[in-house]
């Protein structure tokens, strides 16, 4: 955007070259008789300079000479009616009118309005200096001049141009000149920045005084352009240099700090409105200019280092404390300590100079390289540690000074020191102990949370409970501190810190499983958590076998007559299925009570007669009178995410659980924040963490507000010795390259109800119709049978029946959407296959729902290239697949996660599926999921799979090799569970 003083200026370019244009196309006899002519006067007011532009109307005879110069109101010039007032005669007006000045004269415009001017005017070659009798001025600019001064008669120094003596300079924007000895005028480059050059050339004409006094300034301001400085009788030498920053230290009421700057010999503060200061120097004398902006520089150093200016009321009658004195905090004598030790070296190596008063004493001493950590065990698991320093050849308590300092440090609002700043310690005699940046660090960061949860005793010693030792290794190897006593306490560290790899572990011949080695780790780390009294997180990524190392840990000690209550496992509703099926694999010598279902109430007595008892977490409130009393062996929880609100009447119940042990079984112990941390450590190891506020204080909030590291490294040291979490990456050498997981799912409510009707009439159709006319001309009717209930398994909005429409609500799809988050949040790539399309319809607007992105797959697809390579390249986190469609021909090896929903009876098919992404190529363990509905003719199938595998094949097809299909095979599958 142009301002309107650029604006009018282009306006007035391009109607002087219209004007020109047409004169020289008329021809001379058509020049006017009357034109508008201007004046430029440049004279004094009070010794001030001034200019004037003044319009006049003239005549101009044949000869060239001017007669009957009649002013003009230049503001009204754009209403004459006179044709000899041209375009650009209308511009001037109005700028004139830009100007506001309401006069005939253009006096003193501002200086971008006055180069406007100056350039349209001389444009027109009606501009004349000082009378309409000098021949107009011509248009000369000057790419490069310096300012100087000379000296008038009347003995007054006025700027002008070296080389060009008598040159006048006129304020405008940029700076003009005008030469009355040859008549030319024209801008002119000073090096200086076009504002300052205005100010400069409209100095007033100087006496001697008056440009002596203005010397400092102009040096200082015009100068480094390189312009002359008025001229000065007494050779002077100016100081370029800042003032030194003077500090002296001292006591009156309190510890104080008085600041001033050294100008040469003088001393000044803020008090001193001096702007320059000269000193002599032989014949020449120095002038050293004031530099308030390097002051200013040194008192914001001096309050950014933590002092404040010393208040009237604060200072009382004292005179030290009235002028120019910095108080630091508030009466921190720590902080002096710090700020003499670190600050002044500081300062002092930037060239301040700084000194002591004699009532200001403050001692600081240098501890020795000796620091010990001396444990005194107590009973019950508890005992206290004692951290020493030398100082001056003596022993001294640390943790008292530590916790004094922390509290100070809490006190004045300080959560960390610098980054490389040393503790500032006070000791007994008064003096400072300077203790060193890096092992205190280490120190605090280990210790803070402790000093927060437990107070020192009498003899300054933290007492702890043995759920924090995992802190003390930490404490001793990289604190830098000698070890003292506490033999067996030091054997707990060393066991508890070190990695589970290598630790052996019997598991007794009723196991019924082979364990990985990495589960042979997990079951040993156990055990020796159960050994010391100790609860556990194992938070395997999903698919790495909690439960059997689970189960194997509850086989030891069952081996080892330690059950001498039963374990207690709590798990969400669809897993609980699954916990059968795994107990009756690997220990089916372990007597099971599930406390599920309507009729539980039957069972409460007979639990003392179970080694393992099932539970629910919704049913753990329910039945919490019955079973929060008792006395467990072990208490597991499974996916124990479920408990991540502390808050949650679930979370406050399983904290209430009596246990020898307890265990958390999760795959993701930390979902959105740390707050889920604390919740199932809370329940597995609850005196790790404290109370939950000051874990919120000291951990969570400076992690995930802060992002403190040494914070984040402290809270995993603390966890260390009670999580274990292994991923699949990991272990990936000790894995199949495929592994597959039954996720079992429990039908309830109207849906096991429909099953149920649909089962019983399908049995009797199939029956009847294979008594009729045999089970190979049976095949159709009883395709259409398992077609029916496998859809009630699945969703029984696919069942096309009346009876189906009252069934709301789908176990399977509820099981299904548990899952994904979980395994989205783990980062997994997801391929889920179903053999109906319409389950997909169903699907996906839960999918819409969640936020979970997809793509889909299916018989009606065209374009296959794009679904499939937005999978691929990671944009899009899941696949939806119809089993026809993409059991082959696909290449998903971005995939590591499969999900049949509803797998297929025939497992040549179902593999063929899986092996869309578990193929050449793949660089990760693929983990297959199957979704099998509990008592159905889904789990019928799995059984009879693994009892012959080709019996499958033969239900569907044809194929060569495949068993037939029997009419007692054919009531088996419809047959009920019992």
């Amino acid at each position: 955007m142009f301002s309107r003083v650029e604006a009018d200026a282009a306006d007035g370019a391009v109607d002087s070259w219209l004007e020109r244009l047409d004169a020289a196309g008329a021809g001379p006899s058509s020049r006017a008789a009357t034109q508008v002519r201007y004046v430029l006067t440049h004279r004094e007011i009070y010794y001030v300079p001034r200019v004037e532009i003044d319009a006049f109307a003239a005549t101009v005879l044949r000869d060239g000479t001017l007669s009957n110069l009649r002013p003009i109101d230049v503001l009204n010039m754009t209403k004459l009616a006179g044709s000899f007032v041209t375009p650009i005669d209308r511009t001037v007006g109005r700028l004139a009118g830009v100007s506001g000045v309401a006069r005939p004269v253009l006096a003193a415009p501002t200086p971008p309005i006055l180069g406007t001017l100056l350039d349209i005017a001389i444009e027109t070659g009606r501009l004349h200096w000082k009378s309409g009798s000098n021949p107009p001025l011509k248009r000369n600019a000057i790419a490069r001049g310096r300012l100087t001064w000379r000296t008038d008669p009347d003995g007054r120094q006025r700027p002008t141009l070296v080389d060009r003596p008598r040159a006048v300079f006129l304020p405008a924007k940029p700076v003009w000149y005008v030469d009355p000895a040859t008549m030319e005028a024209g801008p002119v480059e000073l090096g200086i920045a076009p504002e300052l050059a205005a100010i400069a050339v409209s100095s007033p004409a100087l006496t001697q005084r008056q440009a002596e006094r203005s010397q400092i300034v102009w040096r200082r301001a015009v100068a480094p352009g390189g312009a002359d400085a008025p001229a000065s009788r007494t050779p002077a030498e100016f100081v370029d240099d800042d003032p030194i920053p003077v500090l002296r230290l001292d006591a009156a009421r309190f510890a104080f700090a008085e600041l001033r700057f050294a100008y040469g010999g003088r001393e000044v503060g803020a008090a001193d409105r001096d702007d320059a200061f000269q000193v002599a120097a032989g014949p020449s004398q120095k002038i050293w200019p004031r530099r308030r902006d390097a002051e200013d520089r040194a008192r914001k150093r001096l309050i950014q280092a933590g002092f404040t200016p010393v208040e009237p009321d604060e200072a009382g009658n004292d005179p030290r404390l009235l002028r120019d004195a910095y108080r630091l905090g508030l009466e921190d004598d720590a902080g002096w300590a710090r700020f003499v030790h670190v600050g002044l070296p500081r300062l002092r190596a930037d060239g301040w100079r700084v000194e002591f008063g004699g009532s200001f004493g403050l001692e600081i001493v240098e501890p020795g390289d000796d620091w010990d950590a001396r444990f005194v065990e107590n009973e019950n698991h508890w005992f206290d540690l004692d951290l020493g320093i030398t100082i001056q050849g003596e022993r001294v308590a640390l943790l008292p000074i530590l916790v004094e300092a922390l509290r100070e440090r809490g006190r004045l609002g300080r959560d960390a020191r610098a980054e490389g700043e040393p503790l500032f310690a006070r000791l007994p005699s008064g003096a400072y102990a300077v203790l060193p940046a890096e092992r205190v660090n280490r120190l605090l960061a280990t210790l803070v949370e402790l000093f927060d949860t437990n107070g020192l005793t009498a003899d300054g010693r933290l007492a702890l409970t043995a759920a924090h030792v995992g802190v003390l290794d930490e404490i001793v190897r990289d604190g830098g501190i000698r070890w003292d006593g506490g033999i067996a306490l030091r054997t707990l560290v060393e066991r508890l810190n070190a990695l589970p790899a290598g630790r052996t572990v019997t598991v007794p011949a009723e196991f019924q499983g082979t364990l990985r080695s990495y589960q042979h780790d997990g079951v040993a780390w156990l055990q020796m958590l159960r050994e010391y009294g100790f609860g556990a997180v194992l938070a395997d990524d999903m698919g790495l076998g909690k439960t059997v190392q689970l189960l194997a840990h509850a086989a030891i000690e069952r081996a080892h007559d330690r059950l001498t209550a039963p374990i207690l496992i709590v798990a969400p509703t669809s897993v609980v299925p699954n916990w059968r099926a795994e107990i009756a694999r690997f220990t089916p010598h372990l007597r099971v009570l599930s406390l599920t279902g309507a009729e539980r109430a039957e069972r409460f007595e007979h639990i003392g007669d179970h080694d393992v008892v099932l539970t629910t977490y919704a049913l753990l409130q329910r039945d919490a009178d019955r079973l929060l009393p008792r006395e467990w062996s072990l208490a597991v929880l499974d996916e124990a995410q479920a408990v991540k609100n502390p808050r949650s009447k679930g979370a406050q119940h399983v904290r209430r659980l009596r246990a020898r042990q307890r265990i958390a079984l999760t795959g993701t112990p930390i979902e959105n924040h740390l707050d889920e941390l604390w919740s199932i450590f809370a329940f597995a190891v609850p005196a790790l963490l404290g109370e939950r506020a000051a874990f919120a204080r000291r951990f969570r909030t400076p992690i995930e507000k802060r992002n403190d590291l040494a914070r984040r490294k402290a809270l995993a040291l603390r966890v260390r010795p009670f999580l274990l979490r292994r991923t699949k990456e990991a272990v990936e050498a000790d894995l199949p390259p495929k592994s597959e997981i039954v996720a079992r799912v429990e039908l309830d409510g109207a849906q096991r109800d429909l099953y149920e009707t649909i089962r019983l009439a399908m049995h009797k159709r199939v029956r009847d119709e294979v008594n009729r006319r045999g089970v190979e001309r049976s095949r159709i009717v009883v395709l259409d049978a398992l077609l029916k209930l496998r859809q009630v398994c699945c969703d029984p909005r696919l069942v096309k029946l009346p009876a189906a429409r009252a069934a709301k609500g789908s176990a399977k799809l509820e099981a299904l959407l548990d899952m994904l988050p979980d395994l989205l949040a783990d980062g997994r790539r997801i391929l889920l296959f179903s053999q109906f399309t319409s389950m997909l319809d169903l699907i996906k607007p839960e999918l819409l729902r969640l936020g979970v992105k997809y793509v889909e797959l299916r018989g009606a697809t065209r374009d296959r290239v794009t679904p499939v390579a937005r999978f691929q390249s990671g944009e899009i986190p899941l696949f939806l697949i119809s089993l026809k469609a993409g059991g082959t021909g696909l290449n998903l090896t971005a995939a590591d996660t499969v999900i049949h929903y509803d797998p297929w009876w025939n497992p040549a098919v179902v593999r063929q599926a899986t092996d869309r992404a578990h193929r050449i190529g793949q660089e990760h363990p693929v983990f297959v999921y199957k979704l099998v509905t509990v008592g159905t003719v889904e789990e019928r199938i799995l059984e009879m799979q693994a009892r012959k595998a080709a019996l499958a094949d033969g239900i569907f097809e044809d194929a060569a090799g495949a068993a037939p299909l029997d009419a007692d095979a054919i009531d088996r599958l419809f047959a009920p569970f019992g």
